[in-house]
């Protein structure tokens, strides 16, 4: 599962940001927390340690609120259900890590 993470904060940070360059409604905050994102998941490889896994948790959380809010502020038509299914995977990548 360390490996889907590794993988899925680096798609999420190259999502964020060409969103954040090309203005479709990325903040940067949601880049910044992205970035924050891929850092730790590398030495996740190396260290198990109990408090890398709980700050990947976290920035998990922040990120799915993050483009949940981005995406309120932008005025565009928020898909409640999108934003659900994001956050029950980034639950389920945090519960098996």
């Amino acid at each position: 599962m360390n490996y889907i993470a590794f993988v899925y904060s680096i798609l999420l940070l190259f999502s964020t940001y060409f969103a954040y360059k090309k203005k479709i409604g990325s903040s940067k905050i949601s880049l910044i927390v992205s970035l924050f994102l891929f850092f730790p998941n590398p030495s996740e490889f190396i260290f198990f340690n109990f408090l890398l896994k709980t700050l990947i948790s976290i920035l998990l959380i922040l990120i799915s609120v993050s483009f949940f809010y981005d995406r309120k502020m932008s005025k565009k038509q928020i898909h409640y259900t999108h934003h659900c299914v994001r956050l029950i995977f980034h639950l389920l990548i945090i519960y098996f890590l």
